[in-house]
């Protein structure tokens, strides 16, 4: 079987087809690790809002130790204070009495911002545990998704794989080694249509020798600036075949 216009035209679309199974069961494990990542870092991020929760709970009981604490000795002092006869130690125990209700002014204010935190952080953590359970609930569908397409695609691939095989007995011995480092080198676009005299592989200018070569078949030809090789696509065999008829 010769080369000609429409068989090397069929040959580019299944590399084409092949491609593009290729790129579906490439896309996928890609899709799937990227949504993974997200997990985990949504989880990380969870763990460290928990963390931060847990930790200012324990602050706030903490403050309310110290508060309780603060609280018995004023009482203690006040006690103190109704049984002093001194001055001097009147005015040391109100000096006391107000250290421990600065004390206790400046913790209250810490338990707010412990408060604060913890409200901040609850919010947080109660949207982080959505966000998990939502990514991870994608996970899961991905990746039963790949596992149900990845036997269809691996066997359609097989087979295209097949067909190319077969497509390729059109290209002559001669240049199957040429044409394999085209494959090597462009993948599915190893071919080109040479359509308007240009290649549209590199839309280079093809001469006007090489465009008669490929309407006259005479032999392949290969794009002088890509390498690429070319073809007549249908529309212009069909216009070829015509004009050969008339």
């Amino acid at each position: 079987m010769s080369a000609t216009a429409e068989n090397l035209h069929d040959l580019h679309q299944l590399h084409h087809r092949a491609r593009a199974l290729r790129d579906r069961l490439a896309s996928g494990p890609k899709t799937l690790a990227a949504r993974q990542a997200v997990l985990a870092n949504r989880q990380a991020e969870l763990e460290q809002a928990k963390k931060t929760l847990q930790d200012s709970k324990v602050h706030l009981k903490k403050h309310e130790h110290s508060i309780q604490g603060i609280d018995t000795k004023l009482d203690d002092l006040k006690v103190k204070l109704n049984l002093v006869k001194k001055n001097e130690e009147y005015k040391a125990i109100q000096n006391q009495i107000a250290h421990e209700l600065s004390s206790k002014a400046k913790i209250e204010e810490e338990m707010l911002v412990a408060l604060e935190t913890i409200e901040s952080k609850t919010a947080e953590a109660g949207k982080l545990e959505a966000d998990v359970k939502r990514f991870a609930d994608e996970v899961v569908a991905i990746r039963q998704q790949i596992e149900e397409q990845s036997a269809s695609h691996q066997t359609q691939l097989r087979e295209l794989e097949t067909a190319i095989i077969e497509a390729e007995t059109v290209i002559p011995e001669g240049f199957r080694d040429q044409y394999r480092r085209l494959v090597g080198r462009y993948g599915a676009d190893a071919l080109a249509a040479c359509e308007d005299g240009a290649c549209h592989g590199c839309y280079t200018s093809i001469p006007a020798q090489m465009v008669n070569e490929l309407i006259n078949r005479n032999g392949l030809q290969f794009c002088l600036s890509c390498g690429r090789l070319l073809y007549l696509p249908e529309p212009e065999v069909a216009n070829t075949r015509r004009i050969a008829s008339t």
